[in-house]
């Protein structure tokens, strides 16, 4: 995804944190989202486990990562994500003792989780999930666990391909029509395996647009983002937001 100068003008748009009624989403009191699981391993879970439901979190005020509960520290998560926009995340576990949470990580290499304390910060639950089939260049959109729609899409070519694994949108950018990635962008939280950055950007893969960089869903065709047409971005738009977990396959 290469990410024109006009494109960071339109974070400002983006730079109040979003409410959870805002993003689709249920607020919940922290503790009480999900059943605590005991879980040590550093990488996302290899399939989805029959749930519907998704705990978010907001990181907005930045946070420290772990290797575990209470752990090393991995490093230090921004809270706002490249373009500007608050953070969310995506909670695939709590620990047994409350107070921390297993997320997915935005860095590299793609798989990542750490560990985060979740003090003093706002929770919220989503129906809503996508499932990026690259064989079969479609995305299905879950709404807790049913089908509510599908597309098809344009992924990356052999030698650019888009990347597999556990991901979220991490932010939302809307685009002008004179932008070739109009009418939205969905970035993600993977990272291109081929790009270190695009443009000046961290190699973020993104669902977007076809309108000024062409392509054809259906097609493998990509830098290694996913690219869909107009009505199907506006469709997601008006369903589910930041945090949403992306399942690509």
């Amino acid at each position: 995804m290469r990410w024109p100068i006009s494109l960071l003008v339109a974070i400002s748009a983006l730079s109040a944190p979003p409410s959870a009624s805002a993003m689709g989403l249920q607020t919940v009191t922290l503790g009480h989202a999900a059943p605590a699981v005991r879980s040590q391993t550093g990488s996302a879970p290899r399939r989805h486990a029959p749930r519907h439901r998704f705990t978010l979190l907001d990181e907005s005020a930045g946070t420290a990562v772990r290797a575990r509960p209470a752990g090393r520290v991995l490093g230090t998560l921004a809270g706002r994500t490249p373009l500007g926009t608050p953070t969310w995340l995506w909670a695939v576990a709590f620990s047994r003792n409350d107070g921390w949470a297993q997320v997915v990580m935005p860095w590299r290499p793609n798989g990542r989780t750490g560990w985060i304390t979740t003090t003093h910060i706002e929770q919220a639950v989503t129906g809503w999930h996508i499932v990026v089939d690259r064989s079969q260049r479609r995305a299905t959109v879950y709404h807790l666990g049913k089908v509510a729609k599908r597309f098809r899409v344009a992924v990356g070519r052999r030698s650019t391909p888009t990347p597999a694994g556990f991901f979220f949108v991490e932010e939302i950018v809307p685009e002008k029509r004179s932008s070739e990635f109009w009418p939205y962008a969905l970035a993600l939280s993977a990272r291109s395996t081929v790009f270190s950055d695009f443009a000046g950007g961290p190699g973020q893969i993104a669902i977007h647009g076809i309108y000024g960089i062409g392509g054809t869903p259906g097609h493998a065709e990509s830098h290694g983002c996913i690219r869909a047409t107009s009505t199907a971005l506006e469709w997601m738009i008006r369903h589910f937001g930041t945090g949403t977990p992306v399942d690509i396959r």
